[in-house]
C-alpha cells in the first residue's frame, strides 16, 4: 500500500502544470473579475488593468489555468497580452486600451468557457467624431501647392489607426475614385495614430521595385512572390501583361515581405486572390 501511494504521489508530480490546473474544477461564484478603474483617455495611452481571480470551490486559488479577454467591440480595443495564465495567487491580468469614445464591456474566459462576470469600462476624450471602419478620410486642402500632408488619403481601420496609400497607383486597386473620401479637420485627424502603409490589392496587378529586375505579384498583407517567368504572367494577365506592371520606390520596400516564388501559373490564382481581399481591414489582418 505503502509503495502505490509513493508512485501516484510520484506521478502527480511529474505531471505539468497547466495538466494539474485542469483536474481542478473552477468555481465561477468564488472567481473575480476587476479593474483598477472605470474610466480611461480614450488616447491610446491610457490605460486600465482587469485582473481575474480564479478559486475552486474550496476557495483555494487555482493557478496555471490559460485565460483570456474579449471586448464588446472586438479589435476596436487593445487587450495585452491576449492571453494568460493565472498565477500561484489564481490571478491573470490584463492592460487594456482604446483609441475610441464609448462604453464597453470586457469578458474573461478560462480554458475556452466564458466567467460571466463582464466588467464595464468608459472610454473618454478621444476622437468623437462618427467614422465607421473603412472611411477614407483626409485634412482640407491649404491651397499651398508647395506642402504635400493635405494631399494624403488614409483608411481608418477597426484597430482605430489611419493607414496611407502611398500614392494613386496603390489606391486605385482599391477603389475606383476619390468620391467617398471625407474631409476631416487637422485637430480631429491629429487624434487618429498611423498604423502604417496601405499595400497593393492582392492579386490586382504585378509591381517591381526600380532597381530590380524582378517581377512581383502582391498578395495578402502586403507579401510579394516573385514571378518566375513571363509565360507565368501572360497566363494571368494577358499578352498585354507588361502593361499591368507598376514600379514601387525603394523608400516603400520595407512595407512589403517576401514570400515564395511563383514558377507555374496554376500554383496561384491573381483572381480568387482579389475575391478573398473584400477589404483592407482583411488584408491587414484585422
Amino acid at each position: 500500500m505503502f509503495k502505490r501511494l509513493l508512485f501516484v504521489f510520484a506521478l502527480t508530480a511529474a505531471l505539468p502544470l497547466q495538466a494539474l490546473a485542469a483536474t481542478v474544477s473552477v468555481d465561477p461564484n468564488l472567481s473575480t473579475v476587476s479593474s483598477e478603474k472605470t474610466e480611461v483617455k480614450a488616447d491610446g495611452i491610457d490605460s486600465v488593468r482587469i485582473s481575474v481571480t480564479l478559486k475552486n470551490t474550496n476557495f483555494v486559488a487555482v493557478e496555471g489555468v490559460p485565460v483570456s479577454l474579449s471586448s464588446s467591440r472586438g479589435a476596436m480595443d487593445d487587450i495585452s497580452p491576449d492571453e494568460t495564465t493565472t498565477s500561484i495567487s489564481g490571478r491573470a491580468s490584463f492592460t487594456v486600451k482604446s483609441l475610441k469614445n464609448g462604453t464597453v464591456t470586457f469578458t474573461p474566459s478560462y480554458n475556452g468557457t466564458v466567467l460571466n462576470k463582464p466588467v464595464t469600462i468608459t472610454f473618454k476624450d478621444g476622437l468623437n467624431l462618427a467614422l465607421p471602419v473603412g472611411s477614407l478620410i483626409k485634412i482640407p486642402d491649404d491651397n499651398n501647392v508647395d506642402t504635400l500632408s493635405d494631399t494624403a488619403v488614409y483608411y481608418y481601420a477597426s484597430n482605430g489607426k489611419r493607414y496611407v496609400f502611398a500614392n494613386d497607383k496603390v489606391f486605385f486597386t482599391w477603389y475606383p475614385d476619390f468620391s467617398s473620401v471625407q474631409i476631416i479637420t487637422l485637430e480631429q485627424m491629429s487624434l487618429i495614430p498611423i498604423g502604417g502603409n496601405v499595400t497593393y490589392k492582392p492579386g490586382y496587378k504585378m509591381v517591381k521595385f526600380q532597381t530590380d529586375t524582378k517581377t512581383y505579384l502582391p498578395t495578402k498583407g502586403g507579401t510579394l512572390r516573385w514571378v518566375m517567368s513571363e509565360q507565368v504572367a501572360r497566363q494571368w494577365f494577358g499578352a498585354d501583361w507588361n502593361t499591368k506592371v507598376d514600379d514601387i520606390s525603394e523608400a516603400f520596400f520595407t512595407n512589403y515581405r517576401m514570400g515564395e516564388a511563383i514558377g507555374n501559373a496554376l500554383d496561384v490564382s491573381p483572381e480568387g486572390i482579389r475575391a478573398q481581399a473584400t477589404s483592407i481591414d482583411k488584408d491587414l489582418g484585422f
